[in-house]
């Protein structure tokens, strides 16, 4: 069973960043928008070439792909998949024209069978879905944030967060001079009166806020789980 984690965050807090530590000969990158990775030099270890960077926009796509990483990529430790959702809208996308509300379900349901697919992946493999969060708002004051998706009729019946066992929140803390330091919540907090989303297992992380380098979080897990 592979170690799965969220990363959930705004645009610009530091997620894609997270990766730039790991190692790119044991990592795998799937892009669904065809974005440059936003630190420099990534350009030469990620590529096609080196077949550790794919482009997908299905959801078939995409479990065909981890499958045969699983199976036949055994140098790879790192499965990251950036940004997750938009496997979702895509296929909402496609449907548009499509009545009714058994298509909702279905969307829910393939976005399940990508997390399922990756759980079931190889015990040494560690998978980061990567995540847009949006604002939940009462009386037009933010309370909370949640995966950003296509809108109520998901979020009524499906919330990603709760299905999986480890969720990082990024965002950006300020000193009284006001320098940035990009990080990850790693467990539930409430900042300025909104909840922030992050949960991990007890006792992996001892701080409320880490760096956001993913190469810690993967040695915090694999210290955690031997």
């Amino acid at each position: 069973m592979a170690n799965v984690c969220m990363l959930l965050g705004k645009s610009g807090t530091g997620k894609s960043t997270s990766i730039k530590n790991l190692k790119p000969e044991e990592t795998i990158i799937f892009n669904t928008l065809k974005k440059r990775l936003p630190f420099k030099g990534s350009q030469a270890v990620y590529n096609s070439e080196k077949k550790n960077l794919f482009n997908v926009d299905s959801y078939t796509g995409l479990i065909n792909l981890l499958q045969n990483v699983n199976e036949k990529a055994l140098h790879c430790k790192n499965v990251i998949i950036d940004d997750m959702i938009y496997i979702m809208r895509k296929e909402y996308f496609q449907r548009a024209k499509e009545t009714g509300y058994a298509k909702y379900t279905e969307l829910a349901q393939h976005f399940q069978q990508i997390i399922q697919t990756c759980e079931n992946m190889r015990d040494d493999i560690n998978v980061f879905f990567i995540l847009h969060s949006e604002d939940i708002q009462s009386d037009k004051i933010t309370t909370g944030y949640k995966v950003s998706t296509i809108g109520s009729l998901i979020d009524n019946q499906y919330n990603p967060v709760e299905v999986v066992p480890m969720v990082l929140y990024s965002a950006i803390q300020y000193d009284d001079k006001g320098n940035a330091t990009y990080g990850f919540y790693t467990h539930r907090t409430m900042m300025g009166g909104v909840e922030i989303p992050a949960k991990s297992p007890a006792d992996m992380f001892e701080e409320d806020f880490i760096p956001n380098d993913l190469s810690i979080v993967i040695q915090k897990m694999n210290e955690y789980y031997g």
